[in-house]
């Protein structure tokens, strides 16, 4: 049973409690397609366990080919289907994105707890390990689509953090790149174990809810290749979930990192500081971690 407890865990979960309830081939260049026309979605029966309940939507793409995987975890009160314009976006352009519902954090559930964090990425673990499984089941709409070599972990807010302890506490190896949204180091730290991975970070600003410096806290000890994405007006949910400037931005910004991340584009790479738009800006410490 993993254990938890954080410096930030009063503060940090108050906010939570207040804010977030509210409420293959390398793909071509230029924008990514984001129409739903481009994807397909269903949602599977996953199991973390008896007790661990964790309905997964899987969002594809709709081209032949193997494609790279995003598992996506969702902020505390949220359900995937309130990202499904990030995740179209990212599936629009390539990646097979899978997004568990965790049975303590999302909206809806009997009994949310947001200490069960803990436990989450485990559920993406067991999430991850059964999605690749469906490679090499005859049938299957995944069957001979997935790239096993270039996965990565995405998420907003409470799923921020658990993106971060899938590469400090709980590190899952087979995760080439990450993407932190709104997100900190609670309550996992900062002991980033493993492989090198490149790792974005995304906050905005004027986020009442996880400071900005609770991004800093997880990007500044980070020894790898990274880069943040700061939104100078950027709130806490209107740049994940759309619609608007700052939501058109991140997923610019997050797609581009994701070609770049793991189908070695850097054509996408080139482009990180101008997706931030007119207002925001991206500080870019990622030379050096050449990928594909």
């Amino acid at each position: 049973m993993w254990l938890i407890r954080g410096a930030l865990a009063g503060v940090l979960v108050a906010g939570l409690l207040a804010g977030c309830g509210r409420g293959g081939s390398a793909p071509a260049e230029g924008p990514a397609p984001a129409s739903p026309a481009a994807v397909t979605e269903r949602t599977l029966a996953l199991t973390g366990g008896a007790d661990r309940p964790l309905p997964t939507l899987v969002v594809q793409p709709t081209s032949e080919g193997r494609h790279p995987v995003v598992v996506f975890s969702h902020g505390y009160t949220r359900i995937p289907d309130d990202y499904l314009p990030l995740l179209r976006t990212w599936a629009g352009a390539g990646f097979i994105v899978v997004a568990p519902t965790f049975p303590h954090s999302a909206r809806g559930q009997q009994q949310l707890d947001d200490h069960d964090i803990v436990h989450q990425p485990g559920d993406n673990a067991a999430v991850l390990t059964a999605v690749l499984a469906l490679d090499t089941t005859p049938g299957d709409p995944l069957a001979g689509h997935i790239d096993r070599d270039r996965i990565a972990a995405a998420g907003h807010s409470l799923g921020g953090m658990t993106t971060v302890g899938m590469f400090t506490k709980h590190r899952d190896e087979r995760l080439k790149a990450g993407v932190v949204l709104a997100g900190g180091q609670w309550p996992f730290g900062v002991g980033y174990t493993g492989p090198p991975a490149p790792i974005l970070f995304v906050h905005g600003r004027a986020d009442d809810v996880v400071k900005f410096e609770g991004a800093t806290e997880a990007y500044d000890p980070l020894p790898w290749p990274k880069a943040l994405m700061e939104l100078p007006d950027g709130d806490h949910l209107q740049p994940y979930l759309g619609p608007g400037t700052d939501f058109d931005a991140v997923a610019t910004a997050t797609t581009d990192f994701l070609r770049w991340a793991l189908l070695g584009d850097e054509t996408a790479r080139s482009r990180l500081a101008a997706d931030a738009g007119r207002a925001g800006k991206v500080e870019d410490r990622l030379s050096g971690a050449g990928k594909g």
